[in-house]
């Protein structure tokens, strides 16, 4: 009677876990997205700016995204600054177990910043921690990724080798916190960016909202460790409207929105080459 309990209890285990892994978003069975229109990702471009240029992805035998090929540079002209996209810079991934170093690198004459990050993944392939070293305020950077229901609930950032006198009254430890809001599919509605002096929010906030999906499967979710597509990774579909409005203590200072007008094949799927 033991061993039939013990049994029964190990196959209630099993469905379990096989219920949570079959829910769980990360495990990637979307097929590989090799190529794309860079407007795609790239608002500044026009369907016709980038003369059939494509974006390239590259994968190793796990399915692991190890290189994006093509990038956009800012050219200065006469009335100001214009987007070029070029094949000649690449995006690097390298892996060691679950640590992921990611770097912009040229195969032309122009180089990039390597803008060099860490990633450390969990089992699911989720971000755990992002380390930039090097910001252009020449501080290190470490992001802090907590999920709930297999979903991205909050980034915190902390600046490690940020100056703090506690005997100063007007010092304060500066952190970061962005907080993630879904619906009931899956997509990714609103996020709320605070910045924290001595963990209370003041300052800068950013509302970030994503608007008017689609009904498409989501061709970005291998994508996650690109800034590029990082926000559009964490849905079901895709969004075609985003807007962003900048606070400074409560005040806005800064507001811009994004539509997106995407093409669609026979089976209602995202067209993206």
């Amino acid at each position: 009677m033991k061993n039939l309990i013990k049994f029964a209890f190990l196959g209630l285990f099993i469905t379990s876990c096989s219920t949570t892994d079959d829910n769980d978003p990360n495990h990637f069975d979307e097929p590989l997205t090799t190529k794309m229109f860079p407007y795609i990702i790239y608002h500044s471009l026009s369907p016709s700016s980038e003369n059939n240029s494509k974006l390239n992805f590259e994968y190793d035998t796990n399915k692991r995204l190890t290189k994006q090929i093509g990038g956009i540079i800012s050219v200065s002209e006469a009335i100001g600054f214009s987007h070029v996209f070029t094949t000649q810079f690449y995006t690097l991934l390298t892996y060691n177990s679950n640590k992921v170093t990611v770097e912009e690198l040229s195969s032309g004459e122009i180089s990039p910043q390597k803008n060099t990050r860490y990633f450390t993944l969990n089992t699911k392939n989720q971000i755990i921690t992002k380390e930039i070293p090097n910001t252009k305020n020449y501080l290190y950077k470490k992001l802090t990724f907590k999920y709930l229901d297999n979903k991205l609930s909050e980034i915190e950032t902390t600046l490690p080798n940020m100056p703090y006198d506690p005997t100063d009254p007007w010092d304060y430890i500066l952190t970061y916190s962005e907080k993630f809001y879904y619906d009931s599919n899956g997509n990714l509605t609103k996020t709320e960016y605070f910045e924290k002096r001595n963990g209370v929010n003041k300052g800068v906030k950013i509302i970030r909202t994503f608007e008017d999906y689609d009904n498409s499967t989501n061709p970005f979710k291998r994508l996650q460790l690109l800034d590029d597509f990082f926000y559009r990774s964490l849905s079901k579909n895709n969004f075609r409207k985003y807007t962003e409005v900048h606070y400074n203590n409560d005040e806005i200072t800064s507001e811009s929105t994004k539509t997106w007008g995407f093409n669609y094949d026979l089976d209602g799927k995202i067209i993206i080459n």
